[in-house]
C-alpha cells in the first residue's frame, strides 16, 4: 500500500511540474502557490500540506524572487508573514488548479463514485489513526 502512496505521489509530482515547468518550480513551491489559493500565511500553509516550516519558508523566498509572491508582515502577529500572489502567481496558481483538476481526472477515469467515496473514508481513517497514535505500534483495532 506504501509503495502505491510513493508512485502516485511521484506520479502526481512530475505531473504537476510538468504543467508549470516554464516557471522551474519544485514540488514544494508548487504546493505553497497551491495552499495560497485557501490560506495566507506560511505556518497555514505548512500545517495543511503536512511539511515543515523551514521547507515552506524556502520554498516562499524563492517563489518572492520568481516574483510569484508578495511577503508582508501580519497586522494581527508580527511574527507572522502575510502571503499574497502577484499577478504573475495567479496566473501559474490557475494553471496548478487546472493541472490538479485534470490529474484528479485521469487519476480516477473509470472509478465509480461510490470506490472514491469509500477511499476517501478509508485514507480519512489512515491519517486519524495515525495522528492519533504517533509512535504507537498497536494493532490491536485489526
Amino acid at each position: 500500500m506504501f509503495a502505491s502512496f510513493r508512485t502516485l505521489m511521484r506520479a502526481y509530482n512530475d505531473y504537476i511540474t510538468g504543467c508549470v515547468s516554464d516557471y522551474s518550480l519544485s514540488p514544494n513551491e508548487v504546493a505553497v502557490l497551491d495552499g495560497l489559493q485557501t490560506v495566507s500565511t506560511a505556518s497555514a500553509i505548512a500545517k495543511d500540506a503536512d511539511v515543515s516550516k523551514a521547507l515552506v519558508s524556502r520554498s516562499v523566498k524563492s517563489l518572492k524572487d520568481k516574483g510569484l509572491i508578495e511577503i508582508s508582515i501580519s497586522a494581527v502577529d508580527k511574527r507572522e508573514q502575510d502571503l499574497k500572489l502577484t499577478d504573475k502567481g495567479l496566473e501559474v496558481a490557475a494553471i496548478i488548479d487546472e493541472a490538479n483538476n485534470r490529474f484528479y481526472r485521469l487519476a480516477t477515469r473509470g472509478t465509480e463514485d461510490k470506490a472514491l467515496e469509500i477511499t476517501g473514508l478509508m485514507l480519512e481513517i489512515i491519517i486519524k489513526n495515525l495522528s492519533a497514535g504517533e509512535g504507537e505500534d498497536n494493532d490491536d483495532n485489526r
